[in-house]
């Protein structure tokens, strides 16, 4: 099950972060979205990949961290506590999520790198999380 989704700006900054169906406390689940990004720039300074997805960043003891970035450097986060989670369904996952994530910055009342606080962005990726199961 999907733990925890976030959304960390161009500057590393935190834009959104969402927990779910856990008794881990927010802070080190900050902390595990706040390392990942370390992961977010080996990744790409080691790879060439052309692709947003990144797959599996690292695993903790309890969780998989999951990766993807935008074209404008925004990184989205997943946190899943299920050791079968198959990358495919990530990788749909992601795209979805990104897509929920332009939506939200579409809107004009949205300045491009501040929180993130949309009730319907909270909402759509509800949505998104309960249809994954």
């Amino acid at each position: 099950a999907i733990v925890c989704v976030a959304v960390v700006g161009r500057s590393n900054n935190p834009l959104y972060l969402r927990i779910y169906h856990t008794d881990t406390s927010e802070l080190k689940l900050q902390f595990i979205v706040h390392t990942s990004l370390d992961i977010f720039e080996e990744k790409l300074k080691e790879s060439s990949m052309n692709t947003a997805y990144l797959g599996l960043l690292y695993p903790t003891e309890d969780f998989k961290v999951y990766g993807y970035i935008t074209n404008t450097n925004v990184k989205l986060v997943v946190i899943v506590d299920d050791s079968d989670t198959k990358d495919s369904e990530m990788r749909s996952f992601f795209e979805k999520f990104h897509l929920h994530y332009i939506r939200a910055t579409f809107n004009p009342f949205y300045k491009i790198g501040e929180e993130i606080t949309s009730k319907k962005f909270n909402a759509s990726m509800d949505q998104l999380i309960s249809s994954r199961g």
